[in-house]
């Protein structure tokens, strides 16, 4: 209908119409690609045009990146001379040890330029395709490699001195990295690394981050991080370089307590604020953790507002299950209102203040968006409205968690302890999940289209036999 009976009075009119569409859509953190009428267009009905569709996208994609060592655990430098003979197609190629060795020998400040390089051809490319573009919403997290099973130096009270082998709450050890990787509604791409080194401060991680990754994507409007980074310092980087943070919190004594007035008071949410000098004000959201029964009550209204919050906080309760904060079962199976006046009608035996089961009643958030606002006018439903839509924005943060899962298909094995060839590991298996996302995607569209989705449609061995064959080294100097 478009080329063949649509006029040109028509077809600007569907245009107009659609940027208008487009424009609301991103406000609301709604996908929508741009351009969506796309000039490109391609018969691939069959599994064998996918297949030769997968082969073209990695070679363009693979020949824009540049890649600069061999990608597979089985054929990379420690199998062997002679598989890394074969792949090359060298006459000489170095033996095992002395690639570990000239890979150890690059600085971790080297290896993350490689990665920034990279990833800004990568960033163009996706950027071609109308994705990355817009306020983006990026995550920060640290995962580990794999748990550390050779020696360890100890000093006389039995505690770790290695700098870069760090204990876990498994009680194991691990070489461990820091990453910021955009999730939500775009592609998730891995923008820098950095390796944790002991007693490094999570505040020092976030500015080292965000600073490499706004010089790569100057629009991130929110990052989100788990409760590890929630100390002031995170909170001041954040503010320095004019981004806005959505972080899960601790509850100190003070948060806790806070915890019990609202459940005595039988609050769904609750909002603070704190005014910070130089940057934008910051919020405590208090939420609940499980749903409540519907108090009886005889005012009609106010039960279709009891029900109305009853909802949400099963909404909320289900959204906060994503991410690993339900209640006990004992606190589920009673729920918020039947724990509320069991306290009342017993007082004698009414917890102290700040008790376990107030603080597991409620989750709490910080922010310092300001779509998170406090007006003494507002109801509680209002007030849980604007706490929803912000903590509902949370659950793209496990995209991070997503891709540290499928970057370990990519990563290399290895019992060296220099932790420079086990960052260049890493961050090489962060540069393979990039290209692997960016092919995946571009086969996406041109398969599905504007209404393709983010799940992956080129699986990583696909992708890895496909990449093989184009990553094209240079002679050796």
């Amino acid at each position: 209908m478009w080329n063949k009976e649509f006029t040109d009075v028509q077809r600007e009119f569907v245009r107009t119409a659609t940027e208008e569409a487009l424009d609301f859509a991103r406000e609301q953190g709604i996908p929508a690609p741009d351009p969506v009428f796309r000039p490109e267009e391609r018969d691939i009905s069959s599994k064998r045009s996918e297949q030769r569709l997968v082969a073209e996208k990695t070679k363009e994609v693979w020949q824009q990146a540049k890649p600069f060592v061999g990608m597979r655990e089985n054929m990379y430098a420690q199998s062997g001379q002679h598989s890394f003979y074969i792949d090359t197609q060298r006459d000489r190629t170095p033996s095992a040890s002395n690639h570990r060795y000239q890979i150890g020998k690059l600085t971790v400040e080297e290896t993350r330029s490689m990665l920034h390089e990279t990833t800004r051809m990568l960033i163009a490319r996706a950027r071609h395709n109308a994705e990355l573009v817009g306020k983006l919403v990026a995550a920060i997290d640290i995962t580990k490699g794999n748990p550390w099973a050779g020696k360890i130096e100890r000093d006389g009270g039995n505690n770790i001195t290695e700098d870069w082998i760090l204990g876990y709450k498994d009680g194991e050890v691990y070489y461990q990295w820091a990453t910021i990787q955009i999730v939500g509604y775009d592609i998730p791409l891995v923008l820098d690394a950095i390796p944790v080194k002991r007693g490094m401060k999570r505040a020092d991680i976030v500015d080292s981050l965000l600073e490499n990754a706004l010089n790569l994507v100057d629009d991130i409007e929110l990052v989100m991080m788990d409760r590890e980074f929630d100390n002031d310092g995170v909170k001041n980087a954040c503010d320095k370089h004019g981004v806005y943070y959505l972080n899960g919190a601790r509850k100190h004594q003070s948060g806790k307590a806070t915890c019990t007035r609202l459940r005595r008071a039988e609050k769904t949410v609750h909002i603070e604020e704190e005014t910070v000098s130089g940057g934008p004000t910051r919020k405590r959201m208090y939420l609940p953790s499980s749903t409540s029964d519907d108090p009886e009550t005889e005012d009609e209204d106010k039960g279709r507002e009891t029900e109305e919050r009853a909802d949400i906080r099963e909404q909320m309760r289900n959204e906060l299950a994503d991410f690993g904060m339900e209640l006990g079962e004992d606190d589920a199976q009673h729920g918020f209102s039947t724990l509320t006046k069991e306290l009342r009608e017993e007082e004698a035996s009414e917890p102290p203040v700040g008790s376990k089961e107030d603080a597991q009643a409620y989750a709490l958030f910080e922010t310092n968006h300001p779509s998170v606002t406090l007006n003494d006018e507002d109801s509680e439903i209002e007030r849980i409205h604007i706490v929803e839509r912000m903590v509902r924005r949370y659950r793209h943060r496990w995209g991070i968690e997503n891709g540290y899962k499928q970057i370990k298909t990519f990563r290399v094995r290895t019992t060296s302890k220099r932790h420079t060839y086990r960052f260049f590991n890493f961050v090489f298996a962060c540069v393979l999940y990039n290209v692997w996302r960016l092919v995946d995607l571009l086969v996406n569209l041109a398969i599905e289209g504007e209404n393709s989705t983010y799940a992956p449609r080129v699986d990583a061995n696909q992708f890895l036999t496909v990449a093989k064959k184009y990553y094209g080294l240079d002679p050796p100097d």
